[in-house]
């Protein structure tokens, strides 16, 4: 016979179980351990992303929720008292109340970090002015002045606290007929007068605005140099109300 020249498989019949025996099966316990281990790897990751998702939109709400926009306005007329007077508010309309950092005025491409240093730029000297009022008054000081003379009244804005809803009265001049040529000038000048100013919300989140309605984030508000036109390093000193 020549059984000697078949191939080892014809010669071993048994040879086909064997080598099904030793297969091993693919899905073994191990890489099911792997499957279930990449499983929870995906459910942390998505609820990492939903809990984040969720977290940004809740800053989102109480950033909304607490977010001051101070704007800036100035007019020639009191409509309550039916009488011309000049006045600078600022007014915060937003939702949550404002840390006032400083207010500038800018006239002539100057800036000025007092309203009473505006007002000698453009306008006249109100040392001079507020001494020649002193003196009528000592004279006659049975006159009402703030109705016949026209004092100016200050307020400061400097690290002050504002709630929504709220305004401060900057500055309210008053015409008659004692300083009509100097409220004629002032009512002239505040149409080329602008103002710059920075503030921060009760979160620490601070704002650089022209009080006009643009509004830009800062990480911080510029430090200004006390008694100085321009910003500097040390914080400038406003002055409080005071007749000038």
């Amino acid at each position: 016979m020549d059984n000697q020249h078949l191939p080892i498989d014809a010669v071993s019949p048994n040879n086909d179980i064997d080598r099904n025996t030793n297969k091993q099966p693919w899905f073994t316990n191990e890489r099911l351990n792997l499957l279930l281990a990449i499983c929870a790897i995906v459910i942390s990751a998505a609820s990492f992303y939903a809990t984040f998702i969720q977290a940004s939109a809740a800053e989102r709400q109480v950033k909304a929720a607490t977010w001051p926009w101070l704007e800036v306005s100035t007019g020639n007329f009191n409509d309550e008292e039916k009488r011309e007077e000049i006045s600078f508010e600022l007014k915060n309309s937003g939702a949550g109340p404002a840390l006032i950092k400083y207010v500038h005025f800018k006239y002539q491409d100057q800036s000025y970090s007092d309203i009473n240093q505006l007002l000698d730029a453009c306008c006249f000297d109100t040392h001079t002015y507020y001494q020649r009022l002193k003196e009528l008054q000592n004279k006659s000081p049975n006159i009402d002045f703030f109705k016949e003379f026209g004092w100016i009244m200050t307020s400061s804005t400097h690290n002050r606290l504002l709630a929504s809803g709220e305004n401060i009265s900057m500055l309210t001049f008053s015409k008659t007929a004692h300083n009509k040529t100097l409220w004629d000038k002032l009512n002239t000048a505040r149409f080329n007068t602008s103002t710059e100013l920075c503030y921060c919300s009760v979160l620490e989140q601070c704002y650089l605005s022209d009080g006009r309605g643009e509004v830009k984030e800062v990480a911080q508000c510029p430090v200004i140099q006390k008694n100085t036109t321009q910003p500097q390093v040390p914080k400038p000193k406003a002055t409080t109300s005071v007749a000038s």
